[in-house]
C-alpha cells in the first residue's frame, strides 16, 4: 500500500497532460485574438477606404458648388451688361438709319452681334470670349461649357483660391460623409479626416475597436488602417492650393 502511495510515475505524466491542455487553450486563445486583429484590420482598412472614397467625392461637390454659384454670378452681371450694349447698338444704329440716304445700310445680325461682343470684351474682359458664351448671349437657353466660362471669368489663382477656400471652410459636411461610410463599413469611428492642401486630396484614419480573450481589451488602442484619394479635378482645369 505504502508503495503505491509514492509511486508519482502516475501524478507526474497527469501533470504533464493537464499542463499539456492548459497551454493548448492558451495557445488558441491567443490564435483566437491574432485572428480578431486581423479581421479588425480588414474592417478598418475597408472601412478607411469607403470613408476617403465619400469625404473626396464631398469635398469635389463642395468646390463645384462653389464653382455654379461662381459663374451664375457672372453670367447674371454679362447678361445685364450684353442688354445694355444692345439697346445703346440698336439706338446708335436707328440714329445712323434716320440720316442720309448715302449712309452705310445698317449692319446684318451676325456683324451687330459681334460688335457688341467686342465692347463687352474691352469693358469686362480683355480676353476672347469662348464660343459657348457667345452662343448663349444669342440663346439663353443654350448650354455653357462651365470650364471655358471659368476660364473666361476667373485667372488660375482665383480658381484656385475658391476651391481651396471652399473644401477647407466646409470640412464638418466632409467628416460627416466620411463617418457615415466608416461606420457602414464597421469601423468604430474615424481618427482622422484631413485636407491635404498640398496634393489636393483627403487623408481618413478609421480605427476599430478590438476585443481579446487573453488580455483586457482597455490596454489597447484601436486598430487602425488610413486611405488617401485625390479629389477630382474638372478636365481642363488643374486645381492647386499651394
Amino acid at each position: 500500500m505504502k508503495k503505491y502511495l509514492k509511486n508519482e510515475r502516475g501524478n507526474g505524466m497527469l501533470l504533464v497532460i493537464v499542463g499539456m491542455l492548459i497551454a493548448s487553450i492558451f495557445i488558441s486563445f491567443m490564435f483566437f485574438d491574432f485572428f480578431n486583429v486581423f479581421i479588425s484590420k480588414r474592417i478598418s482598412q475597408t472601412s478607411a477606404d469607403a470613408a476617403v472614397l465619400a469625404a473626396a467625392k464631398e469635398a469635389r461637390e463642395i468646390y463645384e458648388e462653389r464653382y455654379t454659384s461662381a459663374i451664375e454670378s457672372e453670367l447674371e452681371e454679362l447678361r445685364e451688361l450684353f442688354e445694355d450694349e444692345k439697346e445703346k447698338a440698336e439706338e446708335d444704329q436707328d440714329e445712323s438709319g434716320e440720316g442720309d440716304e448715302g449712309e452705310e445700310p445698317p449692319q446684318d445680325e451676325d456683324s451687330f452681334l459681334d460688335s457688341i461682343i467686342k465692347e463687352i470684351e474691352k469693358k469686362y474682359r480683355e480676353v476672347t470670349m469662348p464660343p459657348s458664351l457667345r452662343e448663349w448671349l444669342e440663346d439663353p437657353s443654350t448650354e455653357i461649357d462651365p470650364v471655358e466660362a471659368l476660364k473666361y471669368f476667373y485667372d488660375n489663382d482665383e480658381l484656385n483660391s475658391m476651391a481651396c477656400t471652399a473644401i477647407e471652410g466646409d470640412m464638418e459636411r466632409i467628416r460627416r460623409a466620411a463617418d457615415e461610410y466608416a461606420e457602414k463599413n464597421g469601423a468604430d469611428r474615424n481618427a482622422q479626416v484631413q485636407f491635404d492642401q498640398s496634393k489636393f486630396s483627403i487623408f481618413v484614419e478609421s480605427e476599430k475597436d478590438g476585443s481579446y480573450v487573453t488580455v483586457d481589451d482597455s490596454l489597447f488602442e484601436g486598430i487602425d488602417a488610413d486611405a488617401s484619394a485625390t479629389i477630382k479635378r474638372p478636365k481642363g482645369l488643374d486645381i492647386a492650393c499651394d
